[in-house]
Formats: C-alpha cells, sequence, structure tokens
C-alpha cells in the first residue's frame, strides 16, 4: 500500500498530507542512503518534512525534501533524505574525546543537535578522538568508526506530530530472521556481481603511530612509525592465510605459491594483541572475492521480513563444490504502491556504496595521484609528524 505522507513545514508545523501519485519508492542501506521518491501534483518546498508510518516495518519514518523536479504540464518528482540529514547543518567546533565510552562520545556529538541518545549496544570500552571543524553528521560517523556501531535514527511520533528525535548506536543492525536463497537455482530476477576489491592471502596490520619521548622520558608531541604486533607474533608483522594461498597465491618462480600480500591500518589502536585480532578478522574478509546478489524478494524463501542489516543463508549452486556462506542484507529498495511491496534485496558483505564507488576509474586514478602528491610533502623532522597522518 501507498504510504499516508504528512506535510509539515521546515519549523515543524503540519501542513496537511501530501498525496502521492503512484507509488513510493524507499532506498535504505546499511551505513548509507535513506531515502524516498516519488510523484506528486504538487511540490513541496526545499526542507519541507514529510513524516509516515512504514507499512512494512510498522515504524515512523522522517524525511526532508531536498530536491524536487518539476517539468510544466506533469507531476514533479520529489527527492527526500532521511531526517538525519539535518545533522549536516549542525557544526562542532572541537570536541576532544579522550577516554570516553561510546555513550559519551554519542552524547558529545549529539549535544550540538538537538537530539538525543538512544540505546547503545557496543560496549563500555574506552576510546578517544578528536573532533575538530566537522558537522554533526561526520562527526557521527567518526564515533561509528572509533567505538563501533551502526547508528539508526529512532523516530517517536505523539498527537500527529514528531515526539522525539533518538539516535541509537547497536553494535550491529539486524538479526537471523531464518530467511534463506539459493543461486544457481533460482535463478529469476537475481544478479550476482564478483567486487573488484583485491584478494589478499596475507596481511600486515598498522596500528596508532607511536609517540617520541625525549631523554626524560617525557612526550614530544610527534610521532614515529605505526605499532605493529610481532611482539605477539613470532617477531612477524603480518598474519596469513595457507588455504587462500594454495587457491589465490601468485607463482613464487619456484613452482610453489607466494602469499599476495595487502595491508590495513586501525589508527586508534595501541593494543598489540588487539591489532592481530583486528587484522586477521580483516584477513577473513580479503582473503577470497566478494560477491554480491541482486535478488527479488520473492525468491528468498522467508525473504518478506528481511530487513537492511539481517542475515541471509546464501547456497551458491554454480560454484564447484557449492558455497555455503551467510550474506548480510546491505540494501533493500521498495516500491510502495497498491497491493503488495515489490521488493528487492542486495545480499552481501559490503554497501553497495562502497563497491560502486570504487568502480570508477576515473576516481581510483584520482586517489593514486593525490597520494602521491602527499607523498612529495616531505617530513623534515620528527616533531613534525605530530601533525601528520601516514
Amino acid at each position: 500500500m501507498v504510504p499516508t505522507l504528512y506535510l509539515f513545514d521546515r519549523f515543524d508545523g503540519r501542513l496537511g498530507i501530501l498525496p502521492a501519485v503512484g507509488a513510493v519508492t524507499h532506498v535504505e542501506e546499511v551505513g548509507g542512503e535513506d531515502t524516498i521518491e516519488f510523484d506528486c501534483a504538487l511540490a513541496p518546498e526545499k526542507g519541507e518534512r514529510l513524516l509516515w508510518r512504514d507499512p512494512t516495518d510498522g515504524v515512523w519514518r522522517e524525511h526532508v525534501v531536498v530536491r524536487t523536479d518539476e517539468p510544466l504540464g506533469a507531476p514533479a518528482h520529489v527527492y527526500a533524505e532521511s531526517s538525519l540529514c539535518e545533522l549536516l547543518g549542525d557544526f562542532v567546533e572541537e570536541e576532544q574525546l579522550v577516554a570516553k565510552t561510546a555513550s559519551e562520545a554519542l552524547a558529545a556529538v549529539l549535544a550540538h543537535t538537538r537530539w538525543t541518545v538512544g540505546d547503545v549496544g557496543v560496549g563500555a570500552t574506552e576510546r578517544g578522538c578528536l573532533l575538530y571543524h566537522v558537522n554533526a553528521l561526520a562527526a557521527l560517523r567518526r564515533v561509528e568508526e572509533v567505538w563501533g556501531g551502526e547508528a539508526e535514527a529512532v523516530i517517536a511520533v505523539a498527537n500527529g506530530r514528531v515526539a522525539s528525535r533518538t539516535v541509537n548506536l547497536p553494535a550491529r543492525r539486524g538479526e537471523w530472521r531464518g530467511a534463506r536463497f539459493s543461486y544457481g537455482k533460482t535463478l529469476a530476477a537475481c544478479t550476482r556481481t564478483v567486487l573488484e576489491d583485491e584478494v589478499f592471502t596475507a596481511l600486515y596490520g598498522y596500528g596508532k603511530g607511536l609517540p617520541i619521548y625525549d631523554e626524560q622520558g617525557v612526550a614530544t608531541g610527534g610521532f614515529t612509525r605505526r605499532l605493529t604486533f610481532g611482539s605477539v607474533n613470532n617477531d612477524v608483522n603480518w598474519v596469513g592465510d595457507d588455504d587462500a594461498r594454495l587457491v589465490w597465491g601468485r607463482p613464487d618462480g619456484a613452482c610453489g605459491r607466494a602469499h599476495r600480500f595487502g595491508h590495513v591500518v586501525f589508527p586508534d589502536c595501541e593494543d598489540a594483541t588487539e591489532l592481530k585480532a583486528l587484522t586477521e578478522a580483516a584477513l577473513a574478509a580479503a582473503c577470497e572475492p566478494r560477491v554480491s546478489y541482486e535478488v527479488d524478494v520473492a525468491a528468498v524463501d522467508g525473504g518478506a521480513g528481511v530487513r537492511p542489516g539481517d542475515d541471509v543463508a546464501v547456497v551458491d549452486s554454480s560454484r564447484s563444490p557449492e558455497w555455503h556462506l551467510r550474506a548480510r542484507c546491505v540494501r533493500r529498495v521498495r516500491e510502495l504502491g497498491e497491493g503488495r511491496p515489490v521488493v528487492r534485496l542486495t545480499l552481501g558483505a559490503v554497501e553497495r556504496t562502497t563497491w560502486a564507488a570504487s568502480a570508477d576509474v576515473a576516481a581510483r586514478v584520482t586517489a593514486v595521484e593525490e597520494t602521491a602528491a602527499t607523498a612529495s610533502d616531505t617530513v623534515a623532522s620528527y616533531e613534525d609528524l605530530g601533525e601528520r597522518e601516514f
């Protein structure tokens, strides 16, 4: 069914109901976009708000109009983003977060907004970072990076209007609901994409830059090389997967197969044991090709209730031996029109926004050029390293 769209002005004043012409398309990604698009006879103003109750999930959602296309003599097309986008207009001048829990860090960010802290499920580990001259949405994403978790907006409604706007930070969105999908048997309306990510069978891991101390043992404020984990790994700063090496390794020139090496950086990690564990977890995801499946929900057994973040059991019988894996619903596109919704899911290990952007060759070339330009700006002394990220 088409949801009822309640229209509010930029200051939360209720304007009435905005009738949609045809279906409303809702796109939601884990760590990515949350948008709606639809046609209507009369275009709303930029910045006006749309409040609607999700006919599938039963939760309230709020979106802000960010663009309208208004052809003469035809319905207007509206594009609206999750109301979390209003955090782009809230500014964090400086927040020095030292030895803070995720709840404390989230509270520090949201103190600059009208949003409040909800449920935080990433534990009470104390970490730190500097938030300096960034908008509140970028600061929120930085909290996700440092403390972990996947932020989600929660809208509460009372008396026909938004009563509260809350940000939850669960360790991981979604759950296991028993949905299953077989690729190779159920082929209708399904596309498998083998992503362009490099396959590595061994990874070096690097942590936070180590501080420089003077002769009296006082920190100078500068930094040298990054933390490694050789001290807890038999003096070896990398971890490898020999089974992956036999399949995905490269010729070693002696009729054998050598590792394909890569590296990962965890700029906030200060413990060698933790760094090794993080690198091993990254290797598990990097030692085989990443695969994404785009499929109509009708082809997924039990897929009607799948939400972004949920796990789905996948059997890929096109491979020999067939693959048995648990993929994650990282994107859901729904056309909410008359009758049952038309739903398409993306199942995989990474968000579509991540791999779609990396497929742009021009962007990748530009990134290499920028890296080379940065490398040419050499550091004159150890003391200068405190201002550098390397």
